[in-house]
């Protein structure tokens, strides 16, 4: 799956990217149709126009492109998505600060409110949208602006 390719291969994979634009722009652009909305991989376009408009998607691509920093983006899910994750030591951690949970339908990886209790052990808000993926700030950011400042809300209560 996607995670496979990010989370074992992003060494070779990020300098094949760097060293092509249309690759680095194929590779970059599946992900926005694909984890935004999993309905979008059967649209002959994508669906990428549906959230997002040309020019904020070539400004993302050039971003990678320009900086050339494709390759340290993917490191970070081969750092924080191990093969066997229930055996590295930060999984045995809980983390005791106000957390805020914001579960959108299309994201990669979910973490149902029961798993989260598990490791989060001061959850103040968890809330499923109704809608969005992977890159809720960009494709949803009213209903990630309102969540956030839900919690904040909530936090400064406590």
């Amino acid at each position: 799956g996607p995670l496979l390719l990010l989370t074992g291969l992003y060494s070779p994979t990020g300098s094949a990217l760097n060293d092509s634009p249309a690759g680095l722009a194929a590779y970059i652009l599946e992900k926005f149709s694909s984890w935004t909305n999993t309905e979008f991989r059967n649209l002959e376009d994508g669906g990428l126009n549906r959230k997002f408009s040309l020019d904020d998607l070539l400004t993302n691509v050039m971003i990678y492109w320009i900086t050339g920093s494709i390759a340290s983006s993917m490191r970070f899910y081969k750092e924080n998505f191990p093969r066997n994750y229930n055996s590295t030591p930060d999984t045995k951690i809980g983390v005791y600060v106000p957390t805020g949970i914001a579960a959108f339908p299309c994201e990669l990886v979910h973490s149902p409110q029961v798993w989260a209790k598990e490791k989060f052990r001061n959850i103040v808000t968890y809330t499923f949208m109704p809608h969005g993926g992977h890159f809720a700030a960009f494709e949803e950011p009213e209903l990630l602006t309102c969540d956030i400042q839900n919690f904040v809300l909530k936090v400064e209560k406590l």
